[in-house]
C-alpha cells in the first residue's frame, strides 16, 4: 500500500488526509501538540505528536517509506521539513504556503510543489464566476511576468505555443496542465484550462495577456 505523511493537522489537512485514504493511501499525520492531535480523531490515520523538524522523529513517523509528504504548518517550518523530506528521497512533496513572496522561490528551487493559498482561492473564484484569471508575478520598468489561465473562449486554443509566443512578442517557458508542469518545447498546443507563464517586455506582455484569454 502506498504511504503518505501529512505534517500539520487543521481543517484543510484533515480533508486532504481523508482524500488520500479514500484513494488507497496508508496515511500518517504529525501534530505539533496534543490539542492539534485531538483534531485528527476519527481520521483513519495514525497520529504522531512531536516536532517535525526533528529528523529522527520524522523517521519514526515513516518519512522514509512515504511516497508523498504534504505540509500544512507555517511556511518556515514547512520549508525545514521539506528539506529533510528531500534529503530522504521522498518522491512527491507538496506544501501549502501563506507568504508567496517570501517563500515560493525557496520551495520551487528545492523541487517542492508549492500551493500559495491566495492563488488557490483566486483561481477557484475565477473558475466559479467564469472570470478570466491572470496574476502579475513580477514587474519592473522593462520586464513583466504573468500567470494566465486560458479560458474556453481564448482565440489561441489549439495553437502551438511557439506561434502564440511569436505573435505576442513574449516568451512562454512553461505550461501547467492539470497536475503536470510542461517545459514548453514550442510545439505543444494550447488547451482550455492551461496555465501559462508569460515573460517579456512590459508592453508586449500586457497586450498579450489581454488577448490570450
Amino acid at each position: 500500500m502506498r504511504k503518505a505523511l501529512v505534517v500539520g493537522i487543521n481543517d484543510v489537512s484533515i480533508m486532504v488526509a481523508r482524500l488520500l485514504v479514500s484513494n488507497g493511501y496508508d496515511v500518517s499525520m504529525i501534530a505539533g501538540n496534543e490539542d492539534e492531535a485531538r483534531l485528527g480523531r476519527g481520521i483513519p490515520a495514525y497520529v504522531y505528536v512531536g516536532d517535525p523538524r526533528n529528523e529522527g522523529f520524522l523517521r519514526d513517523a515513516g518519512i522514509d517509506e512515504s511516497e508523498v509528504v504534504m505540509l500544512f504548518m507555517d511556511d518556515a517550518m514547512n520549508l525545514e521539513v521539506a528539506r529533510v523530506a528531500k534529503s530522504r528521497g521522498v518522491p512527491v512533496i507538496i506544501a501549502l504556503i501563506s507568504n508567496k513572496e517570501k517563500y515560493l522561490d525557496a520551495f520551487i528551487e528545492l523541487g517542492v510543489y508549492a500551493i500559495p493559498i491566495v492563488d488557490a482561492v483566486l483561481s477557484k473564484v475565477a473558475h466559479y464566476l467564469r472570470l478570466p484569471f491572470k496574476q502579475l508575478l513580477y514587474s519592473d520598468d522593462k520586464v513583466q511576468a504573468y500567470y494566465v489561465v486560458i479560458s474556453s473562449e481564448s482565440p489561441y486554443i489549439n495553437q502551438e505555443v511557439k506561434d502564440v509566443a511569436r505573435r505576442c512578442g513574449a516568451a512562454i517557458p512553461l505550461v501547467i496542465r492539470g497536475d503536470e508542469v510542461v517545459i514548453s518545447n514550442g510545439e505543444l498546443r494550447i488547451e482550455a484550462g492551461d496555465k501559462l507563464l508569460l515573460v517579456g517586455a512590459a508592453d508586449s506582455v500586457i497586450k498579450c495577456v489581454e488577448r490570450i484569454y
